[in-house]
Formats: structure tokens, sequence, C-alpha cells
């Protein structure tokens, strides 16, 4: 049954569910969590939550045996992007530090997701971080397999738009915030086009206007679960912006190609703000009154000059960054900004406080274009290579940020790049048909006695 043209009867089944999940879910609110955090897996409410997802209560108790820090901290989080999303839908958010204004657009989102579908938001936050419990680094993925394991939505009343809704959208809830953040490019939902699943979503616009609008919001949602006001109103308008831009990129949804291409165009254009992801500017921008974009493209422009100088180059940025980035677009780096931004700001581990004096070191783009010089090669001389799709590109075996160590000290030794850049290695998910570049950081780095 379409929800486009979703009759007025509802079956008993579905009733009961919904009837149960929204009410539950309306019913988080910011200051019970404060009161029950240390004690919440024994509360009614997370009794309620286990009534809801029976399947679930196993899991959690093998969770909490095996890694009680990890399941708290997941916990909480799910909690609190209720409770987060409650205020939203209110309209009236002051625990984030903005005014009834400020998140007006994030409340209009969510009115219009809410009117769709009730439970499409409350289902997704729910469920999107359970794959933690199997998988950390690719428990988005792992979430989204759990939904269907283990029968958590099936059986409940709940039409196939919005079981693949919710569904798609826990197992790439990463997309658009890593995009913000610089970890990824546009590029990063090209999967999406290889994945059969998503073709129910990816024929029907209405479809991928829910996708994108549930996608978005949850974005959004996900950054308050942790942090309670690290949000701007200038962030709220940047995740915003990023929906309408792939809203254009799919409403040519009928050509694949040309999605493609519009991809590919605007991970290019995007590759600035990625380097500037890199400095924090996700994060930092607008908050102070000289952080502002020209700020970042400046310090961008006086690492790029120092490089040039360094390495004996004679050309400008736009076609270094087609010579010697022009692979970088493609590459992914889930989970890298614990490397790239202390290299940025070479190695200091603290969160940095950014004066107008700042500058960056441009080992961060020599990390990059090393990166980029072993994806060429290997999609040269690696027959098992998909080319022109996109790498993921892992780092492991590196330090903490406020672990002491002599990590970036030996990272900005001369040759130490080239080395670990050389001997990262590259492999083929069959599966989702992409390549795989591990650089791995171990053995060269030592706890620090400083």
């Amino acid at each position: 049954m379409s929800l486009d043209k979703k009759s007025d009867s509802i079956t008993e089944l579905e009733k009961g569910f919904r009837d149960k999940l929204i009410p539950f879910s309306k019913s988080i609110t910011i200051e019970w969590l404060n009161s029950f955090k240390a004690s919440i897996n024994k509360t009614p409410e997370f009794d309620a939550l286990i009534r809801l997802f029976s399947p679930l209560k196993k899991i959690f108790e093998e969770w909490m045996h095996n890694d009680q820090q990890e399941f708290f901290r997941t916990i909480i989080h799910t909690f609190q992007t209720q409770s987060a999303y409650n205020q939203i839908l209110s309209g009236d958010f002051p625990e984030s530090g903005l005014n009834s204004n400020e998140i007006k657009d994030a409340h209009d989102l969510a009115i219009s997701i809410y009117s769709f579908s009730p439970l499409l938001i409350p289902a997704i936050l729910w469920l999107h971080d359970i794959g933690r419990f199997e998988d950390k680094r690719c428990h988005n993925e792992k979430s989204a397999e759990m939904i269907t394991k283990y029968n958590l939505l099936e059986n409940r009343g709940i039409s196939e738009e919005e079981l693949i809704l919710i569904r798609k959208v826990v197992q790439y809830h990463l997309l658009i915030g890593t995009l913000y953040t610089g970890e990824s490019s546009y590029l990063s939902f090209e999967p999406l086009l290889k994945d059969k699943e998503f073709k129910t979503i990816l024929g029907n616009n209405s479809l991928i206007r829910q996708f994108l609008d549930a996608l978005t919001l949850f974005t959004m949602i996900d950054v308050w679960g942790y942090h309670i006001n690290d949000i701007s109103s200038t962030m709220i308008k940047n995740y915003l912006d990023i929906r309408e831009e792939m809203k254009e990129i799919f409403a040519k949804s009928h050509d694949l190609n040309e999605i493609i291409k519009g991809l590919k165009k605007k991970s290019r254009k995007h590759m600035d703000w990625r380097l500037m992801g890199f400095m924090m500017a996700f994060s930092k921008i607008g908050k102070k009154p000289h952080l502002t974009l020209d700020y970042y493209a400046g310090m961008i422009n006086d690492s790029f000059e120092r490089y040039i100088e360094r390495e004996g180059l004679s050309i400008n940025w736009n076609d270094f960054k087609d010579q010697y980035l022009n692979k970088i677009d493609q590459a992914q780096f889930k989970y890298g900004l614990g490397v790239l931004i202390p290299l940025s700001y070479g190695g200091t581990g603290k969160k940095m406080h950014l004066t107008e004096d700042t500058r960056i070191n441009p080992n961060l783009l020599h990390l990059l274009v090393n990166i980029n010089k072993k994806i060429l090669k290997e999609e040269e001389t690696n027959p098992q290579c998909i080319p022109d799709t996109i790498w993921n590109v892992i780092f492991k075996g590196y330090p903490l940020w406020n672990r002491r160590t002599d990590f970036h000290e030996k990272l900005n030794t001369a040759g130490q790049i080239e080395e670990i850049i050389n001997n990262s290695v590259a492999s083929i998910d069959k599966k989702d048909e992409i390549n795989i570049l591990t650089v791995d950081y171990s053995g060269f780095w030592r706890d620090s006695t400083k």
C-alpha cells in the first residue's frame, strides 16, 4: 500500500504499534534524561523500549556485559536524540542555545516529516546505533542489517515505503554528517545508485524528497544527541543547503549517469570545504567574528603557498587540485578526522583556539597528495581495483587525540608520510563495489614521556 494513496483504514496491528511507539517517544524529555542517565537501564522507559523491540533485550544484555561503557554511551545518546527531536518538533529548544527563530527551519522540516509519517523519525532514532554492538566502525550498515535480521519492524503494520525509508536512512545515516565535516565528498552518495533496495526510493520523487528530508533532520539530531548545544544557526543553514543540492542532483533520477555527473561536479567544488573541515570549520565557523569562509580560505592559501615552495612547484591552486588531488574526490575518510585535524595544526592533540595568526601544517596537503598518488597507482596497476569509483580510506593504528605520544612529531619527519602511504594496502569490497585503502599508522610512534 503506497503512502501517497494510503487509505484511512489502519489495521489494528498498525494502530497498536503506532499508539505505543509515538507517545512513548514523545514522553522522553531532556529533564528526565538528566535525572536518570546513571541508571537509565533500570528505568521504566528503558523497559518500554525493550517491549517495543523485544529482540533488543538479549542484545543489550550481552552488549552491557561485554562493553558497559560503550553500551551506556550509546543508549544515553539514543535517548538524547529522542529528547532533542521532541524539542525541535515543539519549536522550542532553549537547551540548544538557539531561539525559536533560529530553529524554525529545523522545526518546519520536522513538522513536514511528521505529517508524512509520525513514526518515521522516532523509529530511525531508536534503531540507528544498535549496530555498534556488533561493529562500531560500520555500525550504520550493521544497524540496518539488524533491523531486518531480528525482524524489528516486521509485522507491525508499517507500510513498505516507511520500512524502506527507515532502513535506508539508518544505513546511510553518516552521509550528510561526513559530507559536512569534509570526511567525505558528494561521491559518497554513489553507492545508493548501486543499492537494489534504494531503487524503490530512486524511482519515486516523493520518496527521494522524504529520504533526503529525514536524512538531513536526523543528521542535526544526531549531533544534538551528543552535544545538546553544539549546533549553530549557521550549521542548520548549511545542512539544509546540502539537502537542496542533493535534491537538485537526484531530480534526474531517470538518468543515473546524470546523477553521477552531478555528484562529481559538486565534489570538485566541495574540495576547499573538505580542507576547511580538516581545520574544524564545520563546528567553528561563525562562532567568532573572524571565523569566516574567507578566514579558512586564507589559511588554505597560506598552507598551499608554503607547500609548493617547499616542494619546488610552480603552480596555482586550481591547477594543483586538478594535477595532484584529482583522485581525492573519490576518497572517503570515514573516521579520519582523528589524524587529519591534529595534523592540520601540527599535532597538538588539543582542541584548537583559532586566532587570526593560526597557520596550517603543509603536511596536511602532503598526506593528501601521497594518498592521491597511491590511488592513481593502484588503479593503473592493480587489476582488482574498480576504476573510477569511490575509495574508502581507513586510518588505523593511530593514538587518541588526548594521548601523549610522539605520533605527530614522527609523522612530520621527512619521508615518514611517504613510507606510511606506500605501505598502505588496497582491497575491494565486492558487495558494495567499492575500493578500500587501509592506512596503518601503528609501529612508528610511541607514548611520550614529556
